[in-house]
């Protein structure tokens, strides 16, 4: 397992995180950690082996010990008495709770935007990260295009200013990435990926631009309410 691994540019879910809480070795395991779950690459319900941890980072034990209590007061990780930590296993509840929550935040957050000045300015990165998710979609660069999914809801957030919505949403949507691990049983092997979902962020901006309010928050409740639909089927099976 490679936690260092570096090659794609699409944002991280650790690299979204506020700035001041990156200058720090706990930060670093915490980032590695999280990243690997939210990439895939440590899979819902792997035992997070301490030992294996500290050599894999090069850090102390006390250092994965804090990292791991982080993330699971995130719900990102499970400890268990007598038993150790484990990646997170969200249940049917937990995903209607996290997407409903999620639908709720989002349009509130959009229709907050709409009437913030110099919009057109404020969306332009959003613009080209739809470009990058469209390309990653393309490629078939799974990795890189739900780092680029999950980050366009998360940095819409960003542009409120509000650093605690900010943090709740890059939590939420992390825990949204778990989720799809969970539903998806065939997540290791390569194949097409829906290209549905740029097209509906593209929307959303544009419906942003036009002060399309209503309209705007009707295509989110869609966007998200689809998604959650997709994977309650998954779950169900």
């Amino acid at each position: 397992m490679d936690y260092e691994n570096n090659t794609n540019v699409a944002p991280a879910t650790s690299s979204l995180i506020l700035e001041e809480r990156h200058d720090s070795e706990l930060f670093r395991v915490y980032a590695l950690i999280l990243d690997g779950i939210t990439d895939h690459l440590l899979l819902p319900g792997k035992k997070l082996t301490e030992s294996e941890l500290c050599r894999q980072m090069v850090c102390s034990r006390n250092t994965v010990r804090g990292a791991l209590s982080l993330l699971a007061h995130d719900k990102i990780v499970d400890l268990q008495p007598n038993r150790g930590a484990f990646v997170h296993v969200p249940d049917l509840k937990e995903m209607k709770d996290v997407f409903n929550t999620r639908i709720e935040m989002e349009s509130m957050i959009l229709s907050v935007l709409i009437d913030m000045p110099d919009l057109e300015t404020r969306l332009q990165p959003l613009y080209a990260m739809i470009e990058q998710e469209s390309a990653a979609s393309e490629s078939g660069d799974r990795v890189g295009w739900n780092r680029l999914s999950n980050a366009f809801h998360v940095e819409l957030a960003r542009l409120l200013g509000n650093d605690v919505l900010f943090e709740i949403m890059n939590t939420l949507c992390a825990r949204s990435s778990l989720i799809v691990a969970v539903s998806d049983p065939l997540r290791k092997e390569k194949r097409n990926i829906d290209s549905n979902s740029h097209h509906e962020h593209r929307e959303i901006l544009d419906l942003l631009l036009a002060g399309k309010r209503n309209r705007v928050t009707k295509v989110i409740r869609r966007h998200l309410g689809a998604c959650m639909e997709r994977l309650e089927q998954k779950l169900e099976m």
